[in-house]
């Protein structure tokens, strides 16, 4: 028989085994609910790195009707403000826009929306600031920048230079050339001197060839340059003769070699004018003869000479240079009682490239020798030659 008893115990177990029931399906329901909300989540994150605010829009309206929608629009303010915090504003508003658009009544994206929108607007007016002070600074150095070469143009003798950090500073020509050596190279082709002694009365022609280079160093101070000549003359054109010779028995014209040179350093004050020079070097004035009885031509003449001249001017692209030496040697020769030599020359360029030029020297010097027992002795030489030098901007 069944008894009471048995009947109670049977209708406990089936409470018990319905609500084991129910809440295996609770728990199944909800980690089903729990992987959907995840893989939804990776959607947002995708969204997010991709920068897509229409997809993050799109999530949140596929699952409005979820009832994990709560949970996704939360998040998706998670990520927002992640957005904030690294300096993505426009994503993070356009994000934060997304769930308003879904959710009008998510107060906290509403609030939030508004909090980025005004940092948006900081930070576009704090960069528009900049960028008008910018633009300010950019006019006041072109206005400066216009003032100064006007200033510049009307005092003229100014050019630009470009420095090594590519800034552009104006110079005076005077300066325009601080860091340029400068230097020009002749050789003589045709060197003529003309001797002309007037005791005894003799002259003679002769014809020889010459070297001479010229090179100067300015600063910001000072100019340094040197003066350097030499020439020979071997052959002898023509002569006088007036006297017998003792010692020229056949009757031919007296042989005589000169050979002369100089080395004059000069020194200028940048200030005063780059084109005034000091100078004071030696000069040598040598002579090979074979009948001074007939000549009187002075015996070798080595000397310490200081002068002045007028150096380096240009005229166009050609160059010109006057000057003037007092030989001081004199004092040390019985037979002379002064010595002076004086000289001018031109190059006439035919050629310039941007670095050479090339062209005709044309040049006079003129050495004056006043002797002791009253006599005069004068050699002037023309020089034809053709000139090198390197072109300085």
């Amino acid at each position: 028989m069944i008894t009471i008893k048995k009947i109670r115990a049977c209708k406990k177990s089936r409470k018990v085994l319905a609500l084991l029931l129910v809440l295996a399906c609770g728990f199944s329901v909800f980690a089903q609910s729990s992987d959907d909300v995840g893989e939804i989540y990776k959607q947002i994150d995708m969204a997010v790195a991709s920068k897509s605010a229409e997809k993050i829009s799109s999530i949140l309206q596929a699952n409005r009707s979820s009832p994990n929608y709560k949970l996704i629009e939360n998040y998706t303010l998670k990520q927002t403000r992640k957005l904030i915090i690294t300096d993505n504003l426009e994503l993070a508003r356009q994000t934060s826009l997304a769930v308003i658009d879904n959710n009008l009544e998510n107060f906290d994206a509403v609030e939030l929306y508004s909090y980025i929108d005004k940092a948006i607007l900081n930070q576009q007016a704090a960069n528009q600031a900049a960028e008008n002070r910018r633009r300010l600074e950019e006019e006041r150095i072109a206005a400066r920048n216009a003032k100064s070469k006007q200033q510049i143009a009307s005092r003229g003798n100014f050019q630009v230079v470009n420095t090594a950090s590519g800034e552009e500073v104006y110079v005076n020509e005077q300066q325009a050339s601080f860091s340029s050596t400068i230097w020009t190279v002749k050789l003589c082709l045709a060197d003529f001197v003309y001797q002309k002694i007037t005791e005894p009365d003799y002259n003679s022609v002769k014809y020889g060839l010459g070297f001479g280079a010229n090179i100067f160093r300015p600063s910001e101070r000072f100019v340094v340059g040197a003066d350097l000549f030499a020439d020979a003359h071997i052959v002898t054109l023509s002569a006088s003769e007036k006297k017998e010779s003792t010692t020229n028995t056949e009757g031919d014209l007296p042989q005589e070699f000169f050979i002369s040179g100089r080395l004059v350093p000069e020194f200028a004050f940048a200030d005063l004018s780059k084109n005034l020079f000091l100078r004071a070097g030696i000069a040598a004035h040598m002579l090979s003869s074979n009948d001074r009885n007939i000549t009187n031509s002075s015996e070798t003449f080595i000397t310490p000479v200081v002068g002045l001249a007028l150096d380096n001017v240009a005229l166009g692209d050609s160059q010109f240079r006057l000057f003037a030496d007092y030989d001081i040697g004199h004092m040390f020769y019985d037979e002379i009682k002064m010595a002076m030599e004086f000289g001018t020359s031109i190059l006439l360029p035919f050629s310039v490239s941007d670095k050479t030029k090339m062209g005709l020297e044309l040049g006079v010097q003129d050495l004056l020798l006043m002797k002791e027992e009253g006599g005069i002795e004068n050699k002037a030489k023309f020089t034809f030659a053709i000139g090198v030098g390197n072109v300085v901007k």
